[in-house]
C-alpha cells in the first residue's frame, strides 16, 4: 500500500487559539441543551410502525415525545438532524479542549442514543424492514401502513416533498455517515453493528432495482449514499484484514451497493470541458455524488478514473463558480462558469456547500499531496466555516450573503433544524481538522492556528494568533529517548507578502522550498527544537471574473468586510422555513475612488487607501465617497456587511 498522507486524528489535537475554543463550547452547550428523545421519536415511531404496534403502544415507545417542529424534523426529511448529531457527538467526545463533566454528558448522550437505535433494529427483525431505522414523519394513512413509502416514491419518481417524498436516500446518507463517525472516531461498536445491519437493508433494496429504476434513483437527491457505502466497506474490510473481527460476512455487499449510486454518466461530463456544465444545477445535490467518486477511489486505488472524476470537478467549483471566502452558489444553486458578480445576492453560499467542499479539498489532499488543496481548505475554514457562527449564541448560517449590505441570519435552538444546521454541529465539534499532516516520513503544518499536537512520539505546539501577530512559534519534543523522525513540511501560504523568515534556536536558517512547503530535514529536528517563523502580512485584492472593477479585500489569510451597522437589519422566509436578509443597509455598492488615475492604479496602491489600525483588525478605506471600516468577516455576526465593492474613478 502506497505511503498515504493521512490527517491528525481529532483525539490527538488540541486547539490552543481562544476564539476557536469558544467557538466550539459555544456549539456544544447547544447541541447539549436538546432532547434525545425528541430527535429519536420518529426513529420509535418508525419502528413501532413496522413492528405492529398499537397507536397507544408507538406513543408509550417514543416516551410522550414529539418531533421537533419548523417543517424539517417534523416533515418527511425528519433524521437528518440526527445523523449530523451523530457525527457531532462522537467528534466532541474525542475532543481534548473538553472539560471531564462535558465529556461524560457527551459519552451518555451518544451511548443513549446507539442503544435506542438497536432498540429500534430489534424491532424490525424477521420483517421485511430487517435492519431498518429512519425518522420521517407520516404525513397520510398510506405512510402509516408503507413505512418505506417515500423509497419506493423515490423509484418512481414521485418527488412532492411535502406528500410523497422529501429526498429521503439524503436523510439515509446523514445516518449511515453518522453511525460510521460513532465507529471510527468515537470507537464505539455498537455503532458498527447498527451500521452493519442498515447496511445489509440498503444493499436488499439497491440489488432489487432495475436499471431504469436505479436511474429514477439517481435523479432525485441522495446526498452521499457511495460516500458513507464505501466508508462502510473500507471500515469492515480492514477489520476483516486485521483479523480483529465485528466485520460482516457480507460486507462486499456494501462496495455493490456503492456503485450503485455512482453516477457514471455525470462523472463523465466533467471530463469533456463542456462549457456551463452546471448551470442552474442544485449545488448540494452536486458535490456530494463526486465526493462519493473520491470514496471509490479511496476504497480501491485500481479506480484512478474516479479520482480523475474527483480532482476535475473541484477545479471547476473552485474554478469557476467560487467567491473569496471559499463558498458557492445562489440560492443553492451554480450559475453559469465565472457568473458571479452577477449573482451576489442574499442567498449566495449555503453552509453545506462549504461544509461538503472542505471535506473534499482535505481528503482530496491525503490523496494526492497537492498543496492546492490545503491553501483552499484554509481560506474556507477561516473565512466561511469560522465566519458561519454566531459568536455569542453558537448559532449558525444557511446562507452567507455576497451581495453588499445584508447581514447573516442564524437558526436558532429548536425550531430552524436546516440542513445546514447539521453541518454546523459537525464543522463546529471538529474545529481542530486539517491543522496537522503526517505521512512516514514527514510531518505537514497546514495551517497557523494556536494548537497543539501529541502523536505517540512527540508533541508539536504552533503558538499563534495571525489576527494579533505576523510571528508563529514552532515547538517539537519529542518523547524521553525517542528522536524525532520525520522531516517537517511548513505550508508556503499564498497570501504572504514577502520572505518568510525562520530562526532556529536564534539562528536563522533557510528551509528548502519545495511544491509550496518549506522542509526542515529530520536531522536537524531529531532532539527537538524551537522554531520562529515570520509571515508577513498585507492586504491583497480580488475581483471576480465577470466583475473587473468588483474587488473584495483580504489581509493575510482573513477575508475583510466592511461594517455596515445594525439600523436596517430585517428577516424574512424563504424556502422550507429558512430565515434570510431581507433589507439591503445601503442602496448600492459602487465607491469612487479618489486621488488615483484609474482604479487599477487605486488597486496597485491599496496599501496606501486601506490601512490597518495599530493594534487591532479594523482597516479604514480613504480616499472614496464612502468612508468604510473594514474588519475580519469571520467576526461579524451583528451587523449587515459588504465584501464585495464596485470601484470607479
Amino acid at each position: 500500500m502506497k505511503n498515504r498522507i493521512i490527517s491528525a486524528k481529532l483525539s490527538d489535537v488540541k486547539i490552543k487559539d481562544k476564539y476557536i475554543d469558544e467557538a466550539f463550547n459555544l456549539q456544544l452547550t447547544n447541541m447539549l441543551k436538546l432532547d434525545d428523545d425528541r430527535l429519536l421519536a420518529g426513529f420509535r415511531e418508525t419502528a413501532g410502525l413496522i413492528a405492529g404496534m398499537s397507536e397507544p403502544q408507538i406513543t408509550e415507545f417514543m416516551k410522550n415525545k414529539q418531533r421537533y417542529g419548523g417543517m424539517w424534523e417534523d416533515g418527511l426529511i425528519g433524521g437528518h438532524t440526527l445523523g449530523h448529531y451523530l457525527t457531532a457527538l462522537a467528534q466532541a467526545k474525542v475532543n481534548p479542549a473538553l472539560t471531564a463533566a462535558k465529556k461524560k454528558d457527551v459519552e451518555n448522550r451518544l451511548i443513549n442514543i446507539l442503544e435506542a437505535l438497536k432498540e429500534c433494529q430489534e424491532y424490525t427483525k424477521e420483517t421485511d424492514g430487517e435492519g431498518f431505522i429512519f425518522g420521517g414523519a407520516f404525513p397520510s394513512k398510506e405512510f402509516r401502513e408503507n413505512p418505506f413509502l417515500q423509497f419506493d416514491n423515490v423509484e418512481h419518481g414521485l418527488q412532492e416533498l411535502f406528500t410523497q417524498a422529501w429526498v429521503p436516500w439524503y436523510t439515509m446518507h446523514k445516518i449511515l455517515s453518522g453511525l460510521n463517525a460513532a465507529f471510527l472516531i468515537a470507537g464505539e461498536s455498537l455503532a458498527l453493528e447498527i451500521a452493519n445491519n442498515l447496511g445489509i437493508w440498503i444493499a436488499k433494496r439497491t440489488e432489487g432495482w432495475s436499471e431504469e429504476v436505479n436511474k429514477t434513483v439517481l435523479s432525485i437527491e441522495y446526498g452521499g449514499m457511495n460516500d458513507c457505502l464505501y466508508e462502510l466497506y473500507r471500515i469492515n474490510r480492514e477489520l476483516h484484514e486485521s483479523g480483529k473481527g465485528g466485520d460482516h460476512p457480507e460486507y462486499e455487499r456494501f462496495k455493490a451497493a456503492a456503485h450503485r449510486f455512482d453516477e457514471d454518466s455525470l462523472f463523465e461530463k466533467v471530463l469533456t470541458g463542456e462549457k456551463n456544465l452546471f448551470n442552474n444545477v442544485h449545488a448540494n445535490t452536486t458535490i456530494p455524488k463526486f465526493i462519493g467518486a473520491l470514496a471509490r477511489y479511496e476504497a480501491d486505488h485500481n479506480e484512478t478514473r474516479y479520482l480523475e472524476y474527483a480532482e476535475r470537478f473541484f477545479d471547476i467549483v473552485v474554478s469557476r463558480h467560487t467567491y473569496v471566502t471559499g463558498g458557492n452558489s445562489e440560492n443553492e444553486h451554480f450559475g453559469e462558469d465565472n457568473i458571479l458578480d452577477a449573482e451576489r445576492t442574499n442567498v449566495n453560499n449555503e453552509t453545506c456547500n462549504t461544509y461538503n467542499m472542505l471535506k473534499f479539498a482535505r481528503r482530496l489532499y491525503q490523496e494526492t499531496g497537492k498543496k492546492k488543496y490545503l491553501d483552499y481548505a484554509e481560506r474556507t475554514f477561516i473565512n466561511a466555516i469560522m465566519a458561519s457562527q454566531n459568536h455569542e449564541t453558537g448559532f449558525t448560517t444557511y446562507f452567507q450573503a455576497m451581495a453588499t449590505g445584508y447581514q447573516k441570519v442564524f437558526n436558532n435552538l429548536d425550531g430552524n433544524f436546516w440542513c445546514c444546521t447539521g453541518t454546523g454541529y459537525e464543522n463546529f465539534t471538529k474545529l481542530q481538522d486539517g491543522i496537522f499532516f503526517e505521512d512516514e516520513n514527514k510531518l505537514v503544518v497546514a495551517m497557523y492556528i494556536g494548537s497543539e499536537y501529541k502523536s505517540e512520539n512527540y508533541t508539536v505546539s504552533l503558538d499563534c494568533d495571525l489576527s494579533v501577530s505576523d510571528e508563529v512559534k514552532l515547538t517539537i519534543r519529542p518523547k524521553a529517548g525517542i528522536s524525532f523522525d520525520k522531516d517537517l513540511w511548513l505550508i508556503v501560504p499564498t497570501w504572504v507578502k514577502g520572505d518568510i523568515t525562520v530562526v532556529k534556536d536564534a539562528k536563522k536558517i533557510k528551509a528548502t522550498v519545495k511544491d509550496g512547503f518549506m522542509i526542515i530535514t529530520n536531522e536537524k529536528l531529531k532532539s527537538g527544537c524551537e522554531l520562529k517563523l515570520t509571515l508577513p502580512m498585507g492586504i491583497t485584492c480580488h475581483n471576480l471574473q465577470d466583475g473587473k472593477d468588483t474587488y473584495s479585500f483580504m489581509y493575510g489569510p482573513y477575508v475583510l468586510s466592511a461594517r455596515l451597522g445594525t439600523t436596517k437589519i430585517k428577516t424574512k422566509s424563504h424556502g422550507v422555513a429558512v430565515s434570510v436578509a431581507a433589507k439591503k443597509a445601503i442602496d448600492n455598492d459602487e465607491i469612487v475612488v479618489s486621488g488615483e488615475s484609474s482604479v487599477d492604479d487605486f488597486i496597485n496602491n491599496i496599501d496606501k487607501h486601506l490601512i490597518k489600525r495599530d493594534g487591532e483588525m479594523e482597516f479604514d478605506l480613504s480616499d472614496t465617497d464612502k468612508k468604510l471600516i473594514f474588519t475580519t468577516h469571520y467576526n461579524q455576526y451583528k451587523e449587515s456587511y459588504g465584501i464585495y465593492w464596485k470601484l470607479r474613478v
